[in-house]
């Protein structure tokens, strides 16, 4: 075999080897994508000059958005204080932490962000003005997001279609602070509590015990959002013997895990493991997730 023989033989290899790659990346994404995923309800921040956060029902009707102005302010989960919703996308960028995002939404609204969008410049906005508006082809495909090309095109196939009258809108009540608009979550969280809960997760009927070692106020945010899931939050305590390392959620089984404890462990980004609490089914240790949530 001559030498340009085998060079051809390499470079037909090299060129199989990229496209195999490339096929696994594409389906690894395509099994991990909302396609494929088990919950009922998925969660989704379109951020901009009006944000807006959609909660739509799989396979069923019941869909509610709640609209936001940009001159409100909040607390931004991770010891940054109160802020205007519309410098959150600043403070992200200066901060090169898109997951801002998702924490301070899950925060307002007592649920598990799924999904964000938002635009890629460093604008700042302004106004109290609130719209409801469906998201665009070009939102969905074309913004910044945590988003996968396969969750981008499930999101679309949800969205396509529906009309405004499709979606229940759930209104934050606000209050007036020193000339400031202040977002109430926690009267909020006291009229809508449950709204965007997961049907799955409620029936499994597990008990939750969150465990902290210095902020009662981290606590206090991973019990609302898992109590808006629709899981049950019996107990918040101080771990007695304190450990390090990141956050870990055991469950009282000797089988496989159940469906809330992965959807605990996925969104604050927990290890799993078995063991036996002793006030309720699950134990969520937040450790090193608590400066994630103060």
């Amino acid at each position: 075999m001559n030498r340009s023989m085998r060079h051809k033989r390499m470079m037909y290899f090299g060129i199989f080897l990229c496209v195999a790659l490339i096929a696994l990346i594409l389906i690894r994404q395509c099994v991990r994508s909302a396609f494929f995923s088990s919950e009922d309800r998925i969660n989704i921040l379109f951020y901009g000059e009006k944000p807006m956060y959609f909660s739509l029902e799989r396979g069923g009707e019941i869909h509610y958005v709640t609209t936001f102005g940009a001159d409100s302010r909040t607390d931004v989960p991770g010891g940054y204080g109160t802020y205007r919703l519309g410098a959150l996308g600043k403070l992200s960028l200066l901060e090169k932490n898109p997951d801002l995002f998702r924490r301070t939404f899950s925060r307002i609204t007592g649920s598990m962000l799924d999904f964000y969008f938002y635009p890629e410049k460093d604008t700042i906005y302004f106004g109290s003005q609130e719209e409801i508006a469906l998201p665009s082809l070009s939102t969905l495909f074309f913004s910044s997001s945590n988003a996968s090309f396969f969750d981008r095109l499930y999101l679309w196939s949800q969205f396509a279609g529906k009309r405004r009258a499709a979606f229940e809108q759930v209104v934050i009540k606000k209050i007036r602070e020193n000339d400031e608009i202040l977002l109430s979550d926690k009267t909020f969280q006291e009229q809508y509590l449950g709204y965007f809960y997961s049907k799955q997760l409620r029936e499994e009927n597990k008990t939750v015990q969150i465990l902290y070692q210095h902020s009662y106020a981290s606590a206090l945010t991973v019990s609302r959002i898992i109590d808006g899931e629709g899981m049950r939050v019996v107990d918040r305590d101080t771990e007695k013997d304190s450990q390090t390392g990141g956050c870990l959620v055991t469950e009282n089984t000797s089988s496989s895990f159940s469906l809330t404890t992965t959807q605990i462990a996925h969104f604050f980004g927990c290890r799993m493991a078995s063991a036996k609490g002793s006030l309720s089914d699950i134990v969520v240790y937040l450790r090193d997730t608590e400066r994630d949530w103060e």
